[in-house]
């Protein structure tokens, strides 16, 4: 093989590698005896149950990982001897547990988080330059909201589920009727919408289990599913699939047969297959709706069936208000042009089964000392009245002897 034809196959296969979307092997021990060089308290960090729902992919090669309930942030370059940078040490908090990591437009997002005693229910981003999380103002986003209790990404929006009521309060066993918000924010404009509100106890969102408000020890998403692993006992785990344009949570047979993975291995999904790589990289494959449905959770569904009832049914009460006036104002119209009529059709009858000229039909009509444009418009609505009545018929034709100009039909 020749170098030409070498380079270029080299080029390819290296083309392939950078844009496969395949995640490269993390090999986790490697990671944390690198970050274990840092310093940080392992209790704080909690790698070995935090790190795969910590992590988001730059690109196939990179990771970023802000192990979760903290600020820190580090960049991992995969391969077989990976690399650990640390690009934020800043102090531990409390108030980023379940927080939602992301990236929109090559730049990180964290959203949302809690702690023992608060909520952060507010949007930060990564500041490369400074080296610092800042935070996003977003237009018309409620000042009063306490906590982000769901969100997720889908394109460049974020789906979110509020809550104005604060940590304390919001127990699952609390009787509190809360109010909630749905809606969105656009990540180009950063500004909120909101789509609906409604009163709930915060157990009655929940369905079977709180799962589907926590994130999950594992996560990956791709641009419309994300994956959720929940870790149990016995080092098994329980993996749900969220549509993200439905908002539709789901557990299947198929998924609850895939082991945990371990970087080594790896569950990730494009378009709409979801792959397993097992520890030897060998790779099999199988459709999101692959398997018997064991457990749903209709988010958006559910939600609207708490929308507040009382509030359509004035909505429906004003609706109906505002028909009858304008059909009342209608008929008031409508009777005036029909007494206006009587009187006109009583002229006009008498040519019946005859073709008049146009000035003479607006002489019939009480026409004749408006400007043209009047004119043409009142001859048009008065035809048509008196068409609709059935009593006489009025027609406009050409003129036999020049078809430039119209004469009118009376039957």
């Amino acid at each position: 093989m020749d170098l030409k034809k070498f380079t270029l196959l080299f080029f390819i296969f290296f083309l392939c590698k950078v844009y496969s979307r395949d995640p490269q092997i993390i090999d986790t021990l490697k990671i944390h005896n690198q970050i274990k060089l840092f310093g940080l308290d392992e209790e704080i960090i909690k790698f070995n149950t935090h790190f795969f729902s910590s992590i988001v992919f730059k690109n196939d090669s990179t990771l970023l990982y802000n192990p979760n309930g903290t600020f820190y942030l580090f960049e991992i370059h995969l391969g077989i001897n990976p690399k650990v940078y640390d690009l934020a040490l800043e102090d531990h908090s409390e108030l980023n547990f379940n927080r939602y990591l992301f990236i929109n437009n090559n730049i990180l997002y964290s959203y949302g988080g809690q702690g023992k005693f608060n909520s952060f229910p507010w949007l930060i981003y990564f500041d490369f330059n400074s080296k610092k999380w800042k935070k996003n103002n977003i237009k018309n986003y409620p000042y009063d909201v306490k906590k982000v209790l769901i969100s997720w990404k889908i394109n460049n929006k974020l789906k979110v589920l509020l809550s104005y009521l604060s940590e304390k309060d919001e127990g699952i066993y609390s009787e509190t009727r809360n109010r909630y918000t749905f809606g969105e924010i656009d990540l180009e404009k950063f500004e909120y919408k909101e789509d609906f509100s409604f009163k709930s106890t915060f157990r009655d969102l929940l369905f079977i289990s709180p799962f589907g408000f926590f994130r999950g020890n594992y996560v990956y998403e791709s641009d419309l599913y994300s994956i959720h692993g929940y870790y149990l006992e016995n080092n098994e785990v329980e993996y749900r699939i969220l549509n993200k344009k439905s908002g539709i949570l789901r557990s299947t047979s198929k998924l609850r047969k895939t082991e945990r993975v371990n970087g080594l291995s790896y569950l990730y999904i494009k378009d709409s297959l979801i792959y397993h790589k097992d520890k030897f990289g060998n790779i099999n494959s199988f459709n999101v709706e692959a398997g018997i449905i064991e457990i749903e959770k209709d988010f958006i569904t559910k939600y609207l069936s708490k929308v507040n009832s009382n509030s359509i049914y004035y909505i429906i009460i004003i609706a109906v208000l505002f028909f009858l006036i304008i059909k009342k104002r209608k008929d008031k119209s409508k009777i005036r042009l029909i007494t206006d009529l009587e009187n006109i059709e009583r002229r006009v009858i008498n040519y019946k089964s005859s073709t008049i000229e146009k000035d003479k039909l607006d002489e019939l009509f009480g026409l004749s000392h408006y400007s043209y444009e009047t004119i043409k418009k009142r001859r048009s609505s008065i035809i048509r009245q008196i068409n609709n009545n059935r009593n006489i018929k009025i027609e406009r034709v050409r003129k036999i002897d020049d078809k430039r100009f119209y004469e009118y039909n009376i039957k």
